[in-house]
Formats: C-alpha cells, sequence, structure tokens
C-alpha cells in the first residue's frame, strides 16, 4: 500500500475500520445525521476524500491522543476536536500540524451523531490527554492506545508514571458499558476487538510492576528504549524511572 492509499472495513453497523499505509487504525462513526472519524493517522493521502466515498453526511473528528500516527491528516478537516492537554505533546515532538482551531475536548462531553452518541472519557496515561469514546448502546469502546494494541506503550518521552495510568485503567474497568475494545493498531484479517479481559490482563500487568511481582526485560523494538512485562495476553512497556 503506498502513503496514498487507504482501506476500509465495515466492523459493526455504521462502524467502519479505516487502515492507512502503516496500518494505523481509524474509525469512522456513522449516525442518522453526520459522522464522526475518530483519529487521522499517518498516510499521505486525501483521507477526507477517501471518508466521503463512505458517506455524505457531515464530518466531524476527534482526537484519541496527540502522537504523530493518530493525528497526521487533521488538517484536511474544518472540525477537530483534541483534549488540549495533549498541544504538549505535539509541542513535544515537534509534529507538524497546525492545532490552533483544535477544540478542546473533555470527560463528560458527547458527540451525538443522530441515533447514536459517544462519550468522551478521559485516560490519561499514554499521554496525558488521551481520551477514549464509549458507544454506550452498542457497547463499544474506541480506546486509540490507551488500551494498547497488544504492546501497550508506556515508555515514551510524555507517557505518565504507571501509577497515573493505573487509576484510568480502574475507571474504565467500572464502565458497564463495552463488550468491545477497538484500539488505535487493530490488523489482521480478521480485525478483531480485544474483550473486557484484555483491559484486566493490562491491569494486573501495571499492578505487577508497580509492586514488584512483574520484572521487566529490555524492550527490543522501536526508537526509545523501556523494559516490558507480560501478563496473560497484554504487553506493558514502561519506562522504570516512571513507575
Amino acid at each position: 500500500m503506498r502513503k496514498n492509499e487507504y482501506t476500509c472495513t465495515l466492523l459493526e453497523p455504521g462502524v467502519w475500520h479505516i487502515a492507512d499505509y502503516r496500518g494505523d487504525s481509524m474509525y469512522l462513526v456513522v449516525g442518522e445525521e453526520k459522522a464522526l472519524l475518530i483519529d487521522t493517522g499517518m498516510g499521505e493521502g486525501d483521507l477526507k476524500g477517501f471518508i466521503r466515498s463512505i458517506t455524505e453526511k457531515p464530518i466531524e473528528v476527534v482526537l484519541t491522543h496527540a502522537h504523530w500516527d493518530h493525528i497526521m491528516q487533521a488538517n484536511q478537516f474544518e472540525k477537530v476536536y483534541l483534549n488540549h492537554r495533549d498541544l504538549q505533546i505535539i509541542e513535544l515532538f515537534k509534529i507538524q500540524v497546525d492545532y490552533k482551531n483544535f477544540l478542546d475536548v473533555r470527560e463528560g462531553d458527547s458527540f451525538d451523531l443522530g441515533g447514536r452518541t459517544l462519550e468522551v472519557i478521559e485516560v490519561p496515561g499514554h499521554t496525558p490527554g488521551s481520551i477514549a469514546l464509549l458507544d454506550r448502546e452498542n457497547r463499544l469502546l474506541f480506546s486509540g492506545d490507551s488500551v494498547g494494541a497488544g504492546h501497550t506503550w508506556m515508555h515514551l518521552p510524555g507517557c505518565l508514571p504507571l501509577r497515573e495510568y493505573l487509576k484510568s485503567l480502574k475507571k474504565l474497568r467500572e464502565i458497564d458499558g463495552f463488550e468491545k475494545i477497538y484500539h488505535g493498531h487493530l490488523s489482521g484479517t480478521q480485525l478483531k476487538p480485544f474483550g473486557p479481559d484484555y483491559l484486566e490482563d493490562l491491569i494486573k500487568a501495571v499492578e505487577g510492576v508497580i509492586d514488584g511481582s512483574l520484572k521487566g526485560e529490555p524492550y527490543p523494538y522501536g526508537n526509545f528504549k523501556g523494559l516490558y512485562a507480560t501478563c496473560g495476553t497484554a504487553v506493558l512497556v514502561y519506562n522504570p524511572e516512571k513507575v
């Protein structure tokens, strides 16, 4: 797949998975009156035009966080929401995105698409302003990287200490509103979401690192050094200096 190409798959009624050339995941949720695009990936093509091939309804965009692989094509759209705590992440990594018109979004906000509503949940950890979107009626959670893609990265510059992240995960666990977790890097031929059991494994991994019952090993991937620990289906990558 070239950088200017996108692919899409219908996951649920009214929910499309969109992948860019790197396999970064975006989600288009279409209601009766408008559509919400969750994240904008890293591709270099006409994302807005691609979305228009799926729906002609008005489009709003919400960014789960400000890392480059979730935000790069945001400037193709007129109405973009980002928790403003993550503006520091754009500055930290010197990401080439014009954010002066980004609208702030906070806990308790919601997107009413007409017959379908997504609630905003703040889940600081992976970044200070990470959010998830809850479709309570359809029992879906769109988590970005706050509940990571197999390997949950908590070792990057700008990540919060694990003790703060654990509070966010426990808050998600208390929500009786989802059965499927669509995260920020869904891949594979079947595009299967995580279930709540993955969240439980991730919580246990974080708790194990904090209390010392899990010992990390050097993480061999990516450009940033860290340790990783495994619990069940979850792999937690972390900075030992920010536990």
